[in-house]
């Protein structure tokens, strides 16, 4: 209810500082995900074990970071739908 008063205070430079965060965790999630489809296409090909290695733990701080914006970006959803639009 607190959230719902508080969006109902906002100014349009609240919804634009808003949108923009969403915008941009989304475009983070999409290019941590293009990374990791990379690194996986690398890491497939690699002969080298120690290079396999490295690319594992690529692998895993890419998984990391693309998990940390999707759920910013998912946050950022509920809030961004509810609040007014510009006129």
């Amino acid at each position: 209810m607190a959230l719902m008063r508080q969006i109902e205070t906002a100014d349009p430079q609240t919804w634009a500082d808003l949108s923009g965060r969403w915008f941009f965790a989304w475009r983070m999630a999409a290019a941590c995900d293009s990374a990791l489809r990379e690194v996986t296409e690398a890491r497939a090909k690699q002969r080298d074990p120690s290079r396999a290695l490295a690319l594992d733990k690529v692998s895993t701080l890419l998984r990391g970071e693309m998990e940390s914006w999707v759920r910013r970006g998912e946050a950022l959803d509920m809030i961004v739908e509810r609040l007014p639009r510009p006129q």
